[in-house]
């Protein structure tokens, strides 16, 4: 009994866990596909998220209930400017840790052939690459899981899906029910986190009591 008050006495002062969760959904409801950009579904709490919005090198193309481009380079390899994009950005006091990144994905009969998660903390290289078959049906949650240099961080970070390889520059590419997964967590203030460590000692103490006294055991500390 003493050891499971000492439990929750400690879960109480350490407050809730940061559980990972999706932070960020772009459905596109009602979107006809050639917006300039598009709102996500709603703003995390502890954070804010941009609109996705396009590279300059892309043409919005209209495709409903997606987010939608033409225009894509016929090149074997990124265009720079060909890309969708959006910024998630943890609130002041807060750091975040991202875990997945996943969408849904179609093309036109003459779309990429290719794809590609970057950044803004890679420095240019891709997180995940993809294929895209010869035909137009829709691939779903496509992704990647991102590693440790998404963990802890207290600053924006922003993402690009670069599509390449187009069978033709009138071709289209759209993207469908893009999200986020992971975790916003306020850090404690220095007060509080003294607090906290007591509290873990003081349960400490206590097992160590409950312990001793049900192993008939002498106190030592």
């Amino acid at each position: 009994m003493i050891l499971k008050c000492w439990f929750i006495v400690v879960l109480t002062f350490a407050g809730p866990c940061a559980c990972r969760a999706t932070l960020v959904t772009f459905s596109f409801t009602g979107a006809t596909g050639n917006e300039t950009s598009f709102a996500p579904d709603s703003q995390p709490a502890g954070g804010s998220v941009s609109d996705m919005s396009r590279g300059s090198g892309l043409l919005a193309s209209a495709s409903a209930g997606e987010f939608s481009a033409r225009n894509w380079t016929t090149g074997t390899t990124r265009d720079l400017n060909d890309y969708y994009t959006f910024t998630i950005t943890p609130n002041s006091g807060n750091t975040m840790t991202l875990t997945r990144l996943e969408l849904d994905e179609t093309r036109s009969g003459t779309g990429i052939r290719h794809w590609a998660i970057c950044s803004s903390l890679d420095s240019g290289t891709a997180l995940a690459t993809f294929d895209v078959p010869d035909d137009v049906n829709q691939r779903v949650n496509e992704g990647v899981d991102l590693g440790a240099s998404f963990n802890g961080l207290s600053s924006a970070v922003t993402f690009y899906i670069y599509g390449y390889e187009a069978e033709m520059g009138t071709g289209t590419w759209h993207i469908d029910n893009v999200e986020l997964s992971g975790s916003l967590t306020a850090v404690p203030e220095p007060a509080a986190s003294g607090a906290i460590a007591g509290v873990w000692l003081l349960a400490l103490c206590g097992w160590r009591v409950w312990r001793q006294r049900r192993c008939g055991e002498k106190l030592k500390f």
